[in-house]
């Protein structure tokens, strides 16, 4: 009765430890079943990827480095950590990595303060300009320091694009599109315009692009590095540039929109091979139309010269004559044409 007992109540103590066996070898075996990402790595860039995405997190490597080292110049910047650069694989860990809800559409986000990037797998065609870009962001920061929050919006996104080479034909069009409108903005109104709607945030895009690819000319061997020492000294910005490159700001305001809206005037206008393709349609519809406007007027005389004919034989078969008198050169149409008594030549 004593072992009958024992072997009772041990019974849910087997069927727990059973429990537990078969928990512990599920958990291990999904483990074991679920991918680790692949890191790879440099002094001051590391690619974190999932398998699947191995060639793109190489070519991220290397474009990112190339990218790291323009950076390093274009902003007089030393970086003593490693960015990290996750490639991700759905929606839902992009939002988790980046901090917040994102909508479809976004691809790339920068978190300068965690040194991080964060990209959706696009072609590797993309990547270059999509990691350049992200990467600019995070080294700006880097290079601010604590003034970096108040950096306006215009010269984040504009050195995003110029350090990725990002302007593209259709900003150029939208540029030249507000010249002719009368509608670029001015310095003070970009910022506003990236929380306007769809066009002005495309205007303020652009525009900011063209604002610091402007800016770089004027002291070329240094670039914004001007702009950026007055800005980190809390400088506000239109002082910040009047003191960066020796100019009144109005004037250079007004030479940098001036350029833009020369530059890009021709924008609008269709590319060379369009045109030439669209004048040659052009000139073949003209060349149809005389054709067929010429034939239908000999067609139309045809028929004018047998109503006259079919007209003479009616009139000589009411009055008994069985014979039709002839010109010296036969009955002719309007054309010139002779034809016989009884009917008249195809042409």
């Amino acid at each position: 009765m004593i072992a009958m007992r024992i072997g009772v109540q041990s019974r849910p103590l087997v069927a727990l430890s059973l429990a537990v066996c078969l928990a512990m070898g599920t958990a291990q075996h999904s483990e074991a079943a679920e991918p680790r990402r692949w890191v790879l790595g440099s002094e001051h860039l590391r690619v974190l990827c999932w398998p699947q995405h191995e060639e793109l997190g190489e070519l991220a490597l290397e474009e990112g480095g190339d990218a790291l080292r323009r950076l390093r110049r274009m902003l007089d910047v030393e970086l003593d950590e490693r960015i990290d650069v996750f490639i991700v694989r759905s929606q839902r860990e992009f939002d988790e990595l980046a901090g917040g809800d994102s909508g479809y559409w976004v691809v790339g986000r920068a978190l300068p303060r965690n040194l991080r990037v964060v990209l959706k797998p696009v072609g590797p065609q993309r990547l270059p300009k999509l990691l350049a870009h992200e990467l600019a962001h995070v080294m700006l920061d880097v290079r601010m320091g604590e003034a970096a929050d108040e950096l306006p919006r215009w010269l984040h996104e504009g050195i995003a694009q110029y350090a990725a080479g990002d302007f593209e034909h259709s900003q150029k069009r939208v540029i030249a599109g507000a010249a002719l409108r009368g509608k670029l903005l001015r310095i003070d109104e970009l910022n506003a315009a990236f929380h306007g709607d769809q066009d002005q945030v495309a205007l303020a895009y652009a525009q900011s692009y063209t604002l610091v690819d402007y800016l770089g000319t004027l002291e070329p061997a240094k670039g914004l590095a001007p702009l950026l020492e007055q800005l980190e000294k809390g400088r506000d910005v239109r002082l910040a540039l009047g003191l960066a490159y020796g100019r009144p700001v109005p004037a250079m305001e007004e030479e940098w929109l001036e350029i833009i809206g020369r530059a890009y005037a021709t924008a609008l206008a269709p590319p060379l091979g369009q045109t030439i393709i669209g004048a040659l349609f052009v000139i073949a519809f003209i060349i149809t139309l005389v054709a067929v406007r010429r034939r239908s007027a000999r067609i139309r005389r045809r028929m004018e010269a047998e109503e006259r004919l079919q007209q003479l034989l009616r009139e000589a078969s009411v009055g008994g004559v069985t014979g039709l008198p002839e010109t010296a050169g036969g009955l002719q149409d309007d054309d010139g044409q002779a034809g016989g008594a009884n009917g008249l030549s195809e042409q």
